[in-house]
């Protein structure tokens, strides 16, 4: 889990320091945006769950607003799955639907790239390294 934690904590740096620089009716609108993505993680099974959904949403922001070729974030998740799953397919299955369920749940919220969709990629990225750092507090604690 920490190699998956440090693997997405160095993804997110630069949407990290995008998100810093807002003003106040910005940061007020992403403020919402990150009530919202942390109260929909709370329905998710696991931490590496959750990182897997955030994964998915950010794979089709980004893909929104950068085109189909581009797949950043689906090539994280892969190795985030290969990395927390391997040889349980089980667990897999479950990283997937939870991946595709964040692709699906930000395909229905947008359809076009959009400042709503800059608000939202940095309020994810922001539960993004709280995620990831959650999955590094194990192995800081010994």
């Amino acid at each position: 889990m920490f190699r998956t934690s440090l693997i997405i904590l160095t993804a997110l740096m630069p949407v990290l320091a995008f998100a810093q620089s807002t003003d106040g009716n910005t940061q007020k609108a992403r403020e919402e945006a990150e009530l919202r993505v942390e109260s929909e993680m709370v329905q998710m099974n696991s931490i590496v769950e959750a990182m897997a959904k955030n994964l998915g949403q950010l794979h089709f922001l980004r893909t929104l607003c950068f085109g189909n070729s581009d797949q950043k974030w689906r090539a994280y998740a892969s190795q985030m799955m290969d990395i927390e799953a391997d040889g349980d397919s089980l667990r897999k299955k479950n990283l997937i639907q939870a991946f595709n369920t964040g692709f699906y749940l930000e395909k229905d919220r947008h359809e076009g790239c959009s400042e709503s969709v800059s608000l939202d990629v940095a309020a994810l990225a922001e539960n993004g390294r709280t995620l990831a750092n959650m999955l590094g507090d194990a192995y800081r604690e010994e």
